[in-house]
């Protein structure tokens, strides 16, 4: 900021400087001329005209002489005083940024997380807090980041942020990640900002929460979970094979035959709740992404249709999409995805209503869309229904089955294929769901179609 003040101030002092050098040439040559005519006018001798020539000339010297030195002890003064207001200034702001510093800090060292400050280049520490301090030593001064938060590490982390915090030079939207550190084996969530330094320099802001027991008790509760569903499955399996042997027995009475086959739907519901429950878990834990292959989105959806359990028979769903679109993924994951958006369609339109599954193909990109006429969705739900469990509940919506894990699952399957999914909705009008992934790049794979060929179902 000093720096571009000084810069401003220097076009007009040389505006001054050749205003001042122009005035002095005409003035000295106007002189020069109107006295040397002047003298020539009342003096005809020689010798006097020499003599009172000298005596001007000298007179010109001590004259200009002066104004010069007054004009420059003028100059001087002026900027002496430029001087003094720009160091008054500067003081004035190096003690505001000490002072805000001093706030910070304070602010900084009452947290109980680390928060520290590493040059982007060098990765050398600027500041850490108390909290810091105590957790890893005082000795960080004139060290590395990596080498002081970290163990047995001499280079950059491989998982820094630093290309994602600066854009086009200038400081972007904060990063938010965890990471387990590996010197004192505690887990922590993130907080990374570039922010400017009291320099004038780009510098990362990092703050670290310490999430170990947060992270200790998802994991005991996901454990626990995944048990009881383990446990859970072989009574069901008992009571499942057990019902239908029952509805296959011709003796037994009609009445008690519905008794047992509301027993075996249900279970059966109950099994398909669990393996669903055990898929999100493992889409979440197992990222190793297996069994990938080229595979038509016809099929996929001609299959997620057959499928499709909570379509009942006033629900008309159309297919349209042209034979030789294709994507690359897991078979069964991307037919359960799509299968759980049809039911998802059909269990929120119980006023039948058209179905729609259409895709369309890019250069870049695949879409996969799911469309209905029924309840919607509510602006303010459209945030929070892919997180598991979760339920719009609202008087229209109790009395449809589910506890909301199928759109957790479909998510999860879209995002482990690199694709994201996206959802549009009007409460009262109906939904579209759009699964997008990436192009296949490989051709040489593609499906033996017709690309001539489009069905409409």
């Amino acid at each position: 900021m000093f720096a571009t003040d000084q810069r401003d101030l220097r076009t007009p002092r040389k505006h001054t400087a050749v205003r001042t050098v122009v005035f002095y040439v005409i003035f000295a040559s106007l002189w020069i001329y109107f006295s040397d005519t002047l003298l020539a006018w009342f003096l005809s001798d020689p010798d006097q005209l020499t003599q009172a020539q000298t005596f001007k000339n000298g007179f010109f010297v001590a004259v200009t002489a002066t104004l010069l030195y007054l004009y420059l002890s003028h100059c001087l003064q002026v900027q002496r005083n430029c001087e003094e207001a720009i160091e008054e200034e500067q003081d004035k702001t190096q003690q505001d940024i000490r002072e805000r510093f001093k706030q910070l800090s304070t602010l900084f060292d009452s947290m109980n997380a680390v928060v520290y400050v590493a040059d982007f280049t060098t990765y050398e520490l600027l500041y850490v807090n108390q909290f810091t301090e105590q957790f890893f030593g005082q000795d960080w001064r004139g060290r590395k980041c990596y080498q002081y938060l970290q163990e047995g590490i001499n280079h950059p982390c491989d998982f820094c942020t630093n290309s994602q915090l600066i854009i086009n030079g200038e400081p972007g939207n904060p990063v938010v990640w965890e990471f387990l550190n590996t010197k004192n084996n505690r887990w922590y969530e993130c907080i990374d900002n570039a922010i400017r330094w009291t320099d004038g320099r780009l510098v990362r802001l990092e703050v670290a929460q310490d999430i170990t027991e947060r992270k200790e008790l998802e994991k005991i509760k996901d454990d626990l979970l995944s048990t009881m569903s383990h446990e859970m499955r072989t009574p069901l399996t008992a009571i499942s094979g057990f019902a239908e042997l029952l509805l296959n027995e011709p003796e037994v009475p009609e009445q008690q035959r519905r008794h047992v086959e509301i027993i075996y739907n249900e279970a059966e519901k109950l099994t398909e709740l669990i393996n669903r429950f055990l898929d999100v878990r493992r889409l979440k834990f197992d990222r190793a992404r297996i069994n990938y292959e080229y595979l038509s989105v016809l099929d996929l959806m001609e299959k997620a249709k057959n499928g499709c359990r909570d379509c009942k028979a006033h629900h008309h769903i159309k297919i349209e999409c042209q034979a030789d679109i294709q994507v690359y993924g897991n078979r069964q994951e991307l037919t359960q995805a799509i299968t759980q958006l049809l039911e998802n369609a059909c269990r929120y339109s119980p006023e039948s209503g058209r179905i729609s599954l259409t895709a369309q193909s890019s250069n870049r990109e695949t879409s996969i869309c799911v469309a209905d006429q029924g309840l919607g969705i509510p602006k303010h739900e459209l945030e929070s229904i892919f997180n598991p469990f979760h339920r719009i509940d609202t008087g229209n919506t109790r009395s449809t089955g589910g506890v909301g894990l199928g759109l957790c699952l479909a998510k999860e399957v879209v995002t482990l294929h690199g694709g994201k999914m996206q959802v549009e909705s009007i409460s009262g009008q109906g939904s579209t769901f759009t699964i997008v992934l990436p192009k296949p790049v490989d051709r040489n794979n593609t499906l033996n179609v017709n690309t001539n060929d489009a069905r409409q179902l």
